[in-house]
């Protein structure tokens, strides 16, 4: 049987919008699949790996020489400098380039013993290569390697390193435990303990709780840098205010971002950062009108969650892939789980916010929806616009 005209006719009416915005979405997708290059930006990290030897201490590591310099550092959408390019430079810029690398890293920070600043020096292996090299970079990025070193304490004491980044930078520490590795993350103004020396002059490693590091990286990368991911949840609580779906749709939208994630931290799916970036501009203008032809959280509404879910996690692993790159596989889970974790809890944190901020004006509940939705509409469009034509 079929249906009858008027049923045909309520159908047209609730299914057009969204149908439309979602062959947009296809159009969308396919052309910038083929018109965006995959263009990388600075890391806005500085990693070290933490060697607890005879007569020093020593954190190596490799910096990006553009986050380096006082000219392209906190530049938004910065661009890495070219490792050929950079290599090719006269000596007075690599006399520079050398200079300004220090001067940044003494900036961002502060090494203590027993709570008093101790010396340390900053090494460039690179300078010391006939001819000057630079660490080998697929993507040809401009990296130079970097030795921190510190004379070894006898008198009884921790060794911490007080990180005073900017606010979208991390420091991260791969540290001794036992006979495995540790992953550390060190969000800005905090600190961490790298080694302590007994009372008898043994230098001993000190544990790390590297998941409670990472959670709260996961956090933060939620509250309070990922404006687009926090309008993406107020975007699902603006069409039913309430804790049981709000909370189904949040845990599928983790997991789902959680899978790509990790399927693009090892490498197993790629996509161009700035394609990532237009699609998430794209959901959360696609939730905000759904919320407008639709009323309730049907299996459209869910599957856009898990499809979105999937788009988010190559943002976020657009952000971690630089910052673990290198780092074997093992030492990942943590990290991976963990950061997930705390971007979960961040989640449930801005519906908590959400929720206090709708309670007094649950009376105009859907004049509230109506003129949210329609804000979060043109944010996603308008960061849709400016990524595909300025970004």
């Amino acid at each position: 049987m079929f249906p009858c005209k008027s049923a045909l006719a309520g159908k047209a009416l609730r299914d057009p919008p969204t149908m439309k915005f979602l062959r947009i979405f296809l159009l969308l997708f396919v052309w910038t699949g083929f018109a965006v290059p995959a263009i990388g930006h600075q890391v806005e990290s500085v990693e070290f790996e933490f060697q607890n030897l005879d007569e020093h201490w020593r954190l190596l590591g490799e910096m990006d020489i553009a986050y380096m310099l006082p000219e392209t550092r906190k530049v938004p959408g910065g661009l890495p400098l070219s490792r050929e390019a950079t290599m090719k430079a006269p000596p007075e810029e690599l006399q520079r380039i050398r200079r300004e690398t220090e001067n940044t890293l003494r900036s961002l920070m502060r090494i203590t013993f027993a709570e008093k600043d101790i010396a340390w020096k900053i090494e460039f292996p690179d300078f010391e290569k006939q001819p000057f090299t630079l660490p080998e970079e697929a993507a040809d990025w401009a990296l130079i390697s970097t030795r921190v070193v510190m004379e070894k304490q006898s008198a009884p004491g921790e060794l911490k390193i007080h990180w005073s980044g900017e606010e979208e930078s991390e420091l991260i520490i791969l540290t001794e435990d036992g006979e495995e590795g540790k992953l550390v993350s060190v969000l800005p103004g905090n600190t961490v303990t790298l080694a302590k020396v007994e009372a008898s002059g043994e230098s001993v490693e000190v544990k790390q709780s590297s998941a409670l590091s990472w959670i709260l990286s996961g956090f933060h990368h939620v509250v309070p840098l990922g404006l687009d991911h926090m309008l993406f949840i107020i975007g699902l609580f603006l069409m039913v205010p309430q804790w049981k779906p709000l909370l189904k749709q949040s845990l599928m939208f983790t997991l789902a971002h959680s899978v790509t994630l990790v399927l693009s931290i090892l490498g197993f799916i790629s996509l161009p950062s700035k394609l990532v970036e237009i699609l998430i501009a794209f959901s959360i203008a696609f939730i905000g009108v759904e919320n407008l032809v639709s009323k309730k959280v049907g299996k459209l509404r869910l599957g856009l969650v898990l499809a979105f879910g999937l788009i988010h996690g190559m943002g976020f692993a657009s952000v971690l892939a630089e910052k673990l790159e290198g780092i074997p596989q093992e030492l990942l889970t943590v990290p991976l789980v963990s950061f997930n974790v705390g971007v979960e809890l961040a989640q449930i944190t801005v519906l908590c916010v959400a929720f206090l901020v709708f309670w007094p004006l649950r009376k105009w509940e859907n004049k509230v929806q109506v003129v949210g939705s329609v804000l979060v509409t043109c944010a996603g469009l308008g960061w849709m616009i400016e990524r595909i034509f300025l970004g």
